[in-house]
């Protein structure tokens, strides 16, 4: 790859920015990571419906990621009696996301994609012994509606919220991006509003990223006033699981459990997140037998 384009490769990279109007009013986090939501689709191989429910959820986690600090992480899950159980996602402040969707196997309600259900969201904080988890009823159960209902009712902070995944004929997801503006202790009721009514007059903005627009743009188009960028994180589907972590796991199993997986050829190991598919092979199963013997004696 020459240098040209490699930079080239780096400037079209998926990216988050958070900023901060300069009165201190408002708070926002934008994201482009239209080719995060399509490595998503492609481990999944997700339906257009699925990928657009995924997108916007990995959208979701990632810009809530990014007023966390380090390797603190938060998730989303949205959970219906439709046609999909479960969206997951899952984001960390350094720029990792991955998540899945989850078919119900006897759905309630055949023509909705999540139909009656629940909106979960969960963070993991630095000096926190527990996760802080909140939860909501799904207000429209198109992840968009339903953040901003759960940041506003559950976490007390007035938010707005748009995601958007735009999907081509052929069902490949072809932008994603996303926004959402946050309203500080003490913000005139009418900021708030005028942010409302610009999101929405602004449409879609993954068609805002379509069309030449970066994050620093978005902020500065959906924010009142001026603002100051706080920092700019790039966005990666990726996921840290890996054979010795399944095998780490799978010692927790016990002998006879490891034993009966061996004699019944049960050797191949899925990611639910990423959908990596690890082989367990006949020396990795010697080497768990023989821990596990010698912990018996």
């Amino acid at each position: 790859m020459s240098t040209s384009e490699t930079k080239q490769r780096l400037l079209n990279r998926d990216r988050s920015a958070r900023a901060m109007t300069t009165d201190g009013n408002f708070r926002a986090a934008a994201i482009i990571n239209t080719q995060t939501v399509h490595e998503a689709q492609r481990r999944h191989s997700t339906d257009p419906v699925a990928s657009l429910l995924l997108g916007r959820a990995l959208s979701a986690a990632s810009l809530l990621a990014t007023f966390l600090k380090g390797e603190e992480r938060v998730s989303i899950e949205l959970m219906g009696n439709g046609v999909f159980k479960k969206v997951f996602a899952e984001a960390l402040q350094v720029g990792e996301v991955r998540g899945y969707v989850e078919l119900n196997a006897h759905p309630e309600v055949d023509n909705d994609a999540l139909g009656i259900g629940l909106l979960r969201v969960t963070r993991v904080l630095y000096g926190k012994f527990e996760p802080i988890s909140g939860v909501v009823a799904l207000q429209k159960s198109n992840v968009s509606s339903d953040l901003a209902y759960y940041l506003t009712q559950s976490e007390q902070i007035p938010s707005a919220v748009r995601l958007d995944v735009d999907i081509d004929a052929t069902g490949a997801v072809r932008h994603s991006a996303g926004v959402i503006v946050q309203a500080m202790p003490g913000a005139p009721e009418e900021s708030v509003l005028k942010v409302q009514e610009t999101l929405l007059a602004m449409g879609s903005v993954a068609e805002a990223a379509a069309a030449g627009l970066h994050v620093e743009d978005i902020l500065r188009q959906v924010m009142p006033g001026e603002i100051e960028i706080i920092n700019k994180t790039p966005i990666d589907f990726f996921c840290r699981c890996s054979l010795e972590r399944y095998k780490s796991i799978l010692l927790t199993l016990g002998l006879e459990e490891i034993q009966s997986m061996y004699d019944a050829m049960q050797n191949e190991l899925v990611c639910h997140y990423c959908n990596t598919a690890y082989t367990i092979t006949d020396a990795d199963f010697e080497e768990l037998l023989s821990q596990l013997r010698a912990q018996k004696n």
